[in-house]
C-alpha cells in the first residue's frame, strides 16, 4: 500500500466525512418524512371514518 501525502489523507478523510454526512442526513430527513405522511394519513383516515359516522347517525336520527 502507496503511503499518500498528509494533505492527500487529510482530504480524503474530510471528503468520506462529508459524504456521510449527506448521506446519513438524506436518510434521517427521509425517514422523518415518511413518518410524518403516515401519521397524518392515520390521522386523516380517522377524521374521515368519525365523519362518515356522525352523517350515518344523523341520517338514523332523522328517519326516526
Amino acid at each position: 500500500m502507496a503511503k499518500y501525502a498528509w494533505y492527500t489523507r487529510i482530504t480524503d478523510a474530510a471528503h468520506r466525512l462529508t459524504v456521510l454526512t449527506l448521506l446519513g442526513g438524506t436518510l434521517y430527513m427521509g425517514g422523518g418524512l415518511v413518518y410524518t405522511l403516515y401519521q397524518n394519513g392515520k390521522k386523516y383516515e380517522e377524521e374521515q371514518l368519525l365523519l362518515q359516522e356522525q352523517q350515518q347517525q344523523k341520517q338514523d336520527t332523522s328517519v326516526n
